[in-house]
């Protein structure tokens, strides 16, 4: 298979970390295997729970893989990784940047194996949405606007504390939510719709297993992705989040009245990087919404 570009090639581990505002020194257990990552002790606190506490902002090798370096490439099909690398390739036309995100979203929206399922009646302004979102400013993300838990991820920090615990995101969406676990969750009659990263975020164990639900979000205030695809006000996003050694892994199931069904999002999983210290968060510019037209796409055929 031709490479036809290695723009963007490997630089390793650090590479991958540098494009989230990670640590650059990559730890003394960067090498380790996955199954060394999971046999490892699992730490307690003085409470008997299962310590999160860490920054989790480093992959974790694919089962049977070597510890080796994650490289990037431009290509226009299938890219080898050798046999130390664990590839992370964009597959574009002519292997050329202009296409990167338009064709990628392609790429995901041929995946229907996990996908939200809308009910018939949000059909259409979905299908607005996938069809004009990257001509016009439509994803409520656009520019340094909040984009939601689902499109933060996994978070890239994690303090815990008996009564509450702290997610911290890094990067240009950077911020904290915190994660009560001395109350209940506030109920529907409660709600005050005025919060996009929801009003009402509490936790509880479930043996190793931290269960966090969150309710009470702003209407039309997000979308879970680029793809167009809107939150409701009315959603529970339920995060779980499993330390098993060095590993942390997020299952994130979400509850949506627009949905046919609970969508349950790929499992996520991420090693901890001890010792690494997060960077300041990037200074967000807000550009022109109006410079976001059909013209900027539509130039070039």
């Amino acid at each position: 298979m031709r490479i036809v570009s290695t723009a963007l090639v490997a630089v390793g581990i650090i590479a991958g970390a540098a494009s989230q505002g990670f640590a650059q020194n990559p730890p003394a257990n960067a090498q380790r295997t996955r199954e060394q990552l999971l046999s490892a002790p699992t730490p307690r606190t003085a409470q008997g729970k299962s310590d999160l506490s860490g920054v989790w902002n480093r992959a974790v090798p694919a089962p049977n893989a070597g510890g080796g370096v994650r490289a990037f490439y431009l290509y226009d099909g299938e890219a080898p990784a050798a046999e130390n690398e664990v590839a992370s390739a964009w597959a574009v036309r002519d292997a050329d940047f202009y296409w990167l995100e338009i064709d990628q979203e392609i790429i995901v929206k041929s995946n229907r194996e996990n996908m939200p399922l809308y009910k018939p009646e949000f059909w259409e302004q979905v299908r607005i949405n996938e069809e004009y979102g990257y001509e016009r400013a439509l994803d409520p993300g656009f520019g340094c606007q909040e984009v939601g838990i689902v499109k933060r991820g996994f978070p890239a920090e994690i303090i815990q504390m008996p009564h509450k615990v702290l997610l911290r995101y890094g990067g240009a969406r950077s911020g904290i939510r915190e994660v009560a676990l001395d109350r209940p969750l506030r109920k529907e009659e409660e709600y005050e719709g005025q919060h996009i990263l929801g009003g009402s975020t509490v936790g509880r164990w479930e043996g190793d297993t931290l269960v966090v639900e969150t309710v009470d979000f702003a209407e039309d205030s997000v979308w879970y992705s680029t793809r167009g695809w809107p939150m409701s006000a009315a959603t529970k996003v339920t995060e779980r989040f499993t330390r098993q050694g060095d590993v942390l892994r997020l299952e994130t199931t979400i509850d949506d009245p627009a949905f046919i069904k609970p969508w349950v999002l790929a499992p996520m999983e991420r090693q901890i990087n001890p010792g690494a210290l997060l960077p300041p968060a990037p200074t967000c510019v807000e550009l022109d919404k109006d410079q976001i037209t059909g013209e900027r796409f539509g130039a070039r055929k």
